[in-house]
């Protein structure tokens, strides 16, 4: 192969706990339907569920991959979305309006308009009252209130009183799921005042001044931020590690990162030096060391040494996720593993 590199109340039957990434499920789409099959592609859940209009396939799966992981799925039956333990059993009726992934415990869900928070045995832990709300991750979850964006709970008492405009990070929500809010990632969280992104420590207060035009998460201790149109890197100390100089840019992963130049797409190390110049119509972020990079018109995969991994052959690639990724061929979803073998399809 050619190298390539110069080197996020209702009641249960019973409650569940977190499971290993070996016992994840995975959404397969079959006749306009969504079921699920394990890792192994074995079916656990014949199809039967809807799929949301409005969602792409390999959204789809990298929520419902991080929710399998503490042993319940939101799914949707009817008009309406409920949740699922990793054996198919329905644990919660069909009421919600909107539902999260779970996250420490607890997932957002949306009733009567609003935003609150369940717990395992699906009892309303914070009662809808938010206009959005995100899951948890270190104890905090950004919520948004009368316009403004802070943090709470698990109780749904205030830790980050609402104030900001906007938060980086990504909801890990099944409906409207293009918004993408709000998360601490390296003891951080991107903040937006007005027109002006900085960044705010776990008290809410700015360690890094908003001056940036946008700004991304912390990955690998560092975070991507706009100045003046151009994209950089700054360190936790909001110095700037790689100076502003990209169209766009994805986060870190395996000390790489994806970087857009006049050319197209290709891969920066931390301290801002292509490792892969830039050759692709587009590219993501590593994820279990594989990154779906774009050759022409089609998909593939390639790791952190510089190899192409799996040659470019899908029509679309998601990221790796407890072992597989999702691939399209067509019109026709499959799931393979980091060899690029077909555990599950392809099928539509």
């Amino acid at each position: 192969m050619q190298a390539l590199f110069k080197q996020e109340q209702t009641h249960l039957t019973h409650s569940t706990q977190p499971v290993s990434g070996e016992s994840a499920l995975f959404p397969i789409l079959q006749n306009g339907k969504v079921g699920f099959i394990n890792r192994t592609g074995h079916v656990i859940v014949a199809p039967q569920f809807m799929m949301e209009k409005t969602m792409n396939f390999r959204v789809l799966s990298a929520i419902s991959a991080r929710g399998s992981l503490e042993g319940l799925i939101a799914v949707k039956t009817g008009g309406s979305w409920a949740y699922m333990d990793n054996n198919g059993t329905m644990v919660s009726e069909s009421i919600f309006e909107g539902a999260g992934s779970f996250s420490q415990g607890f997932a957002p869900v949306k009733m009567g308009g609003r935003w609150g928070y369940i717990d395992r045995a699906a009892k309303f832990a914070v009662n809808p009252q938010f206009e959005d709300a995100g899951a948890f991750s270190d104890g905090f979850a950004a919520v948004k209130k009368e316009e403004k964006w802070g943090f709470i709970n698990h109780c749904g008492e205030w830790l980050v009183e609402p104030q900001f405009d906007d938060l980086t990070g990504r909801r890990w929500s099944s409906v409207d799921t293009e918004t993408g809010h709000g998360h601490f990632s390296g003891g951080f969280a991107g903040a937006k005042v007005g027109d002006k992104w900085g960044y705010i420590d776990r008290s809410g207060k700015f360690t890094i001044v908003p001056k940036y035009e946008d700004a991304h998460s912390f990955f690998d201790g560092l975070a991507a931020v706009k100045l003046e149109g151009k994209w950089g890197f700054i360190n936790e100390s909001g110095d700037i590690a790689i100076n502003p100089q990209f169209e766009e840019v994805g986060g870190f992963g395996s000390r790489l990162a994806p970087a857009k130049a006049t050319e197209g797409w290709g891969y920066i190390d931390t301290t801002g030096d292509w490792v892969a110049n830039p050759q692709f119509p587009d590219a993501d972020s590593f994820f279990e060391g594989r990154a779906a990079v774009k050759l022409g018109d089609k998909w593939g995969y390639i790791e952190a040494s510089g190899q192409y991994a799996i040659t470019p052959r899908y029509s679309e690639a998601g990221d790796f996720a407890n072992g597989l990724a999702p691939a399209r061929l067509e019109q026709d979803w499959a799931y393979i593993d980091y060899k690029g073998l077909y555990v599950w399809g392809p099928t539509h």
